[in-house]
């Protein structure tokens, strides 16, 4: 039995990146899937470059501009098919991603949701980092899942949806996965088949400090207030909490701004968990540090 997959992609104002996004989509060598494109609100050109198409398998909706959280289910409610798969506008699949997707459900046929494993490369397609083998319970450390390589039968997704509030753009979806995998496991396949493209233009690198803090304290009130991932996690919340504040202090030493208010949180992180000295978000913020200073 075959499977077949709705692809759905929010966007705003990537014109000038979409058309990567869409042609790796279109060069697929699995043929079973659709396209749903949710423009948020774009003021530039990207109408124009999505229905240049011409294609059969993308349908294209223009809505006001909501975020994310809300353009992802507001395009889930327009899939026609059993499973979802959330793509960004400035990221890729390769070629087999549908494929392995494909070879995975029909062997594992009791899955509802399952993650295949990426890779982070730069404007050049040099790789700099596979995110592979990655722990189930690793998630409450950080989003090492993203939104890039999850999979999740529709009627599975429709008990949970994307958080909705705008306030935490950018991270509703690590708040999925934590309400998901608190009661029920997302297994992972290790098998790299999609890319993220790192690029000066990524929406997490252009938040203002103010708007840094709020999202990321907003979302740790969301998931902190959120008995089951308590209770799913709840030797490992010092983990999360370091995880978020050196987020926002990692985040504001890559502008060579704000580097006492980045310092302050990168204590706060170390106060929760010590050994943050010996990860590579540690090594990054001190590099940024010194590197502006």
């Amino acid at each position: 039995m075959n499977t077949f997959f709705s692809i759905i992609i929010p966007t705003y104002n990537r014109a000038h990146i979409i058309l990567n996004t869409l042609n790796s989509i279109l060069q697929q060598t699995y043929p079973n899937y659709e396209i749903i494109v949710v423009d948020d609100g774009s003021t530039d050109n990207t109408e124009e470059v999505v229905l240049s198409f011409n294609s059969p398998k993308i349908r294209y909706f223009k809505i006001n501009n909501y975020e994310r959280g809300y353009a992802r289910n507001y395009g889930s409610k327009f899939a026609n098919y059993e499973w979802l798969y959330f793509l960004d506008s400035d990221d890729i699949i390769y070629p087999f991603h549908l494929m392995k997707a494909n070879e995975i459900i029909q062997s594992h046929s009791y899955l509802t949701i399952f993650h295949l494993a990426y890779e982070i490369i730069d404007k050049k397609n040099n790789a700099k980092r596979k995110m592979i083998n990655i722990s189930p319970l690793s998630i409450i450390e950080g989003n090492s899942y993203s939104c890039h390589g999850i999979f999740i039968k529709k009627n599975f997704f429709e008990k949970f949806y994307f958080n909705e509030d705008r306030t935490i753009a950018g991270l509703e979806d690590w708040e999925l996965w934590l309400r998901i995998s608190a009661q029920h496991p997302i297994p992972h396949f290790p098998v790299v088949t999609s890319a993220i493209i790192e690029h000066p233009q990524r929406s997490v690198l252009q938040t203002q400090k103010e708007h840094l803090i709020k999202r990321v304290t907003t979302f740790m009130q969301y998931v902190l207030n959120n008995q089951d991932i308590t209770n799913a996690y709840k030797k490992k919340l010092h983990l999360f909490r370091c995880s978020c504040f050196t987020y926002i202090a990692l985040h504001l030493s890559l502008t060579g701004k704000n580097k006492l208010t980045s310092i302050h949180y990168l204590m706060k992180g170390l106060f929760e968990n010590p050994t943050f000295i010996f990860q590579r978000r540690f090594l990054a913020i001190i590099k940024h540090l010194l590197l502006t200073w």
